[in-house]
């Protein structure tokens, strides 16, 4: 048959979609790029923010509705499929449900007579790939978490920690190179607890080391994003690994959440501010150059103006290179949901100051880039070449001429604008 897949959300999800594509073509059905080519459609969907529930459930209805009409299957995969069944099935009462855990599993839906239904099980250790023609490849070394936070919905959609083990990451890393990957990007729910399942230990370091050591080409690791409280226990491991190793970025994604205290215990976050600050500081301290990501949730129930004035010092203060920043979104089966909420003209003019103070931190930290030259690596190409730096800020190369360039090469680029989402220049 021929299947079409739209994917909504993480880099969880875009690497289910990977499984799901490896899995049935395997089995002889081809993938195509549009539902008009198709017999089946699967949708991957993302539910970790109100509207973008709001934008699944349209999108549902209208292939469900297509789907009826042309006699075409409808598969509704990923985490609204696991968290709200209910929700599909009244909008997309003849759509079949594929829960993440078994996204391996798609093809029996889409080689099934009527509606299937596989919500239930865990994630199948080692059962992992990727698929060629991408620069840019997620490989999932870990799904779940050990948190408990008051906001998450993901934790219903992919509760139960599973590690893919060690050999199995770095085969599939060498099946990423060998199709031609020069990103590879290590991606989970919490990196910080690979490894705990498996092998009784945090073995995110003992990952990164087998990788660089056993698998050769020309490609740069990302490592995604690892929870404070948990990093902080390999800290001094994982900042030898990042800092010595030439195939590694030095880059982190470390969520702060907020910078009050008292928000992120109503959040049930296992750190405080001045552990986050210490860890922060550590990192920078050891690795010259580090970037550091975040991620900020304004308008968290009961968020006074202190609370928020505090965040904003924190991001002042820290001078993270990203911020991820999200107005506080209700979401079903969370106890957030049932707090006094922020009032909404309060959270928006709150998220404008932020994004500001965001924009002015970010155009700082870039801002020592300008009229230098700088090595980058050449990762992605849109309308022109993207390459990043050691630290993974991001370097639009601007009109190349006649210039050739390649995926997985280090250039020299004379930079001559920055801006907030990135810098730009000419090959040197």
């Amino acid at each position: 048959m021929r299947v079409y897949i739209e994917t909504y959300g993480c880099a969880l999800n875009r690497s289910d979609e990977a499984l799901m594509r490896s899995t049935l073509t395997s089995r002889g059905h081809s993938i195509v790029s549009s539902v008009e080519e198709a017999d089946a459609i699967v949708v991957n969907t993302c539910i970790v923010r109100l509207e973008t529930e709001y934008h699944m459930v349209n999108r549902i209805r209208a292939l469900h509705d297509y789907c009826v009409k042309t006699g075409k299957k409808l598969i509704v995969a990923g985490c609204m499929a696991k968290v709200e069944p209910y929700t599909i099935s009244l909008v997309a009462p003849k759509a079949s449900l594929i829960s993440p855990q078994n996204a391996d599993r798609v093809l029996i839906a889409v080689e099934s007579e009527g509606r299937v239904i596989l919500l239930s099980g865990v994630r199948r250790r080692d059962v992992i790939d990727v698929c060629a023609g991408s620069s840019v490849v997620p490989i999932p070394i870990q799904e779940g978490c050990l948190g408990n936070c008051s906001f998450c919905v993901a934790k219903h959609a992919r509760r139960q920690l599973v590690s893919h083990s060690i050999e199995a990451i770095v085969k599939t890393v060498q099946k990423a190179v060998k199709l031609g990957a020069v990103e590879v990007e290590l991606t989970g729910m919490d990196l910080g607890v690979y490894g705990l399942d498996l092998y009784r230990k945090r073995a995110l370091p003992d990952l990164l080391l087998r990788i660089t050591r056993e698998v050769p080409g020309n490609y740069m690791i990302r490592v995604g994003m690892i929870n404070p409280e948990h990093l902080a226990s390999f800290l001094d491991d994982i900042i030898e690994v990042v800092r010595s190793e030439n195939r590694i970025f030095k880059f982190f994604h470390i969520p702060l959440q907020s910078g009050s205290d008292r928000v992120l215990k109503l959040m049930r976050r296992n750190y405080t501010v001045d552990e986050y600050r210490s860890v922060i500081k550590e990192i920078k301290a050891k690795i010259p150059d580090v970037s550091i990501a975040t991620d900020v949730i304004v308008g968290f129930p009961g968020e006074s103006d202190e609370d928020f004035e505090e965040t904003l010092r924190v991001i002042e203060e820290l001078e993270f290179e990203r911020v991820h920043i999200a107005g506080y979104s209700v979401r079903p089966l969370t106890l957030a949901a049932s707090m006094r909420q922020v009032d909404t003209a309060v959270k928006k003019r709150r998220l404008e100051l932020a994004l500001k103070t965001i924009m002015d931190v970010g155009l700082r930290v870039r801002q020592k880039y300008l009229n230098t030259r700088v090595p980058c690596f050449v990762t992605e190409k849109s309308e022109t070449w993207v390459a990043r730096l050691v630290n993974y800020i991001p370097v639009v190369i601007k009109d190349p001429g006649k210039n050739v360039i390649n995926y997985g090469e280090w250039l020299r680029v004379y930079i001559d604008e920055v801006t907030f989402f990135d810098i730009r220049g000419y090959i040197a």
